[in-house]
């Protein structure tokens, strides 16, 4: 039995029309331009968004210690040793 080769049409064109139906090298590195400035700018966004974040848990942490009555103990606490006794 033969074995049946089928034939797409980019088999049938010319080197020069497959050239012509794909796109040029520039495409692709202006799109990769476009895909690294857009990833830099959001990586710089992320960056601010979390430092506003670790600002503004600063901020609350006190008040919110404050609004609930906590007071800090570890300054009044004195080391006092091994708690284990035998």
């Amino acid at each position: 039995m033969k074995a049946r080769r089928s034939r797409t049409k980019l088999d049938k064109m010319s080197p020069e029309a497959l050239d012509a139906s794909f796109p040029s090298a520039r495409y692709f590195q202006v799109h990769f331009e476009y895909l690294h400035e857009t990833i830099n700018d959001l990586k710089q966004q992320v960056n601010q968004a979390n430092q506003q974040i670790a600002e503004l848990q600063q901020q609350l942490q006190p008040a919110s210690l404050r609004d609930i009555g906590v007071a800090s103990y570890a300054v009044d606490t004195q080391p006092v040793g091994n708690l284990r006794q035998s």
